[in-house]
């Protein structure tokens, strides 16, 4: 029996409380922030959007945030119901079963590796626009990817506190970009709601609904992170409503801190061709409007918010590994050894360094371009998920205690899945495949490994009531039962 799984005195299992509650909502929100990195994620991940959505991206993003409304509904109710460190996959196993519950693990797993190798190599294609010595964007990535997981390795207090002074500098950016744009505005407003593309033979056309609607998974990817104060649950102070509080607050910045800025950068930018065509096109309309020296500040700034964004990715990502060694998803001695958790550093330091070696080795050899797209289709699959477990759960879960309630159910899970559907219908045919395969692969290796071992293995265990546990001096005592999920 793994060392976070104790026998309760009256016989079933229950998880032991190894971190530390260090952090408070706005500590929570604080890191979220951070590894949605909005600074980050306009001048990386919108710059492929640029490319392939030109002023569409507007459209997009603003499509993306309201699938983020209905997420958040969702991930704020079953996550102060279900506040555990596994985050997206825990919940969906506790509503949709076991065996959907290793899909969406695996689906998670494979964002911890491409997410912050795109934030990575968007650090090298930045440093070599400022250093042009500095031309070899997979090195310089590999390079940050290796110092956010040395500072990942640290306690969740000390994170907090240098994420939220890195935040600083990174919303003072996009501050810059958005000021800059709306005062110099040179394109209309109309190009805002008729979006045009830039096509290969050069000319300016209009848009495709279906390629619009293909891009929303990229701009859902730039919003993506608004559910690790779920992660960070096991940490966090106070009463379970909290978790949508941060939940909440998180998307509500990242909508502001993104959306508003991009689309600055569309009415700022002198030549809409010009910016579709940059390779960095927040730095061309910056640079076009502002001048060089400006430029050169900001993107200081961004690549804070790059080192800042992959600490925080880091952080959640390694937590969910590390849960997922803690329910016995892979063999022994792995899942123990990937359970492992440092009484010093008050971090899962081995899950830590395993995200940090395995990023840093896709980061050396992948390509931006792709990393982004298709971690855009597994986000999409995931979202879709979780929206079916917040309808779900009401109908399966009828007495089961919910700190938080989202108005208007059912519409926001409803909503979420109705623009789930259409996305991924749009997504190209070999993202689609390449993720049905992986899907195929981790049932096989649910049905034929895991469930032959369900007294043991993929452990789900249920969380207790907030009124059930004791905090003291930023500690949790566990004085109530949790109970094991036995079926699927």
């Amino acid at each position: 029996m793994s060392s976070d799984v104790q026998k309760h005195q009256n016989g079933p299992l229950q998880y032991e409380q190894k971190f530390s509650r260090a952090i408070g909502v706005i500590g929570s929100v604080c890191i979220t922030v951070s590894g949605i990195t909005p600074t980050a994620s306009i001048f990386i991940i919108a710059s492929v959007a640029f490319a392939t959505l030109g002023s569409g991206i507007f459209l997009a993003f603003l499509i993306a945030a309201l699938i983020g409304l209905g997420m958040a509904m969702c991930y704020a109710e079953l996550g102060s119901t279900f506040p555990v460190v596994g985050g997206q996959y825990a919940l969906i196993s506790r509503v949709l079963g076991r065996p959907v519950g290793f899909v969406a693990f695996i689906d998670v797993l494979l964002q911890a590796v491409f997410i912050p190798s795109s934030i990575a190599l968007g650090a090298g294609q930045y440093i070599a626009s400022l250093w042009p010595a500095a031309s070899n964007a997979n090195l310089v990535g590999l390079i940050v990817m290796i110092f956010t997981t040395i500072i990942s390795l640290f306690s969740i207090r000390v994170n907090a506190l240098v994420t939220g002074i890195f935040l600083a500098i990174e919303l003072l950016a996009v501050g810059t970009i958005t000021v800059l744009g709306f005062t110099h505005i040179h394109q209309p407003l109309s190009v805002l709601i008729h979006p045009q593309l830039v096509s290969a033979h050069g000319a300016i056309t209009p848009l495709s609904v279906g390629v619009l609607l293909a891009g929303v998974s990229t701009a859902i990817f730039a919003y993506n992170g608004y559910d690790s104060p779920i992660i960070f649950s096991e940490e966090t102070t106070g009463p379970r409503r909290n978790i949508a509080k941060a939940v909440f607050l998180s998307l509500a910045i990242a909508i502001v801190a993104e959306l508003i800025p991009v689309t600055a950068t569309l009415l700022g930018a002198p030549s809409i061709h010009s910016l579709s065509a940059s390779s960095t096109p927040i730095s061309y309309m910056l640079t076009a409007v502002g001048g060089s020296t400006l430029n050169t500040l900001v993107t200081v700034g961004v690549l804070f918010a790059i080192v800042n964004g992959g600490i925080a990715i880091i952080l959640s990502n390694a937590r969910v590994v590390y849960s997922s060694g803690r329910d016995k998803a892979w063999p022994e001695p792995i899942s123990t050894w990937i359970a492992s958790y440092h009484p010093v550093l008050q971090s899962p330091w081995v899950a830590t360094l395993l995200m940090g070696i395995v990023g840093s080795l896709l980061t050396y050899f992948s390509d931006i371009a792709a990393v982004v797209t298709f971690t855009g289709t597994l986000l999409v699959v995931l979202y879709a998920l979780s929206a079916l477990s917040a309808l779900v759960s009401r109908f399966k879960q009828r007495d089961i205690a919910r700190p938080y309630k989202m108005p208007l159910w059912p519409l926001w899970p409803l909503l979420a899945l109705a623009g789930t559907a259409v996305v991924i219908i749009n997504q190209s045919l070999s993202d689609i495949l390449i993720c049905a395969g992986i899907f195929v692969a981790a049932l096989l290796y649910y049905f034929f490994y895991l469930r032959q071992r369900s007294d043991t293995h993929w452990l789900m265990l249920d969380p207790v009531e907030a009124d059930e546990v004791e905090r003291g001096a930023g500690q949790l005592e566990i004085h109530s039962v949790l109970e094991l999920v036995n079926d699927d």
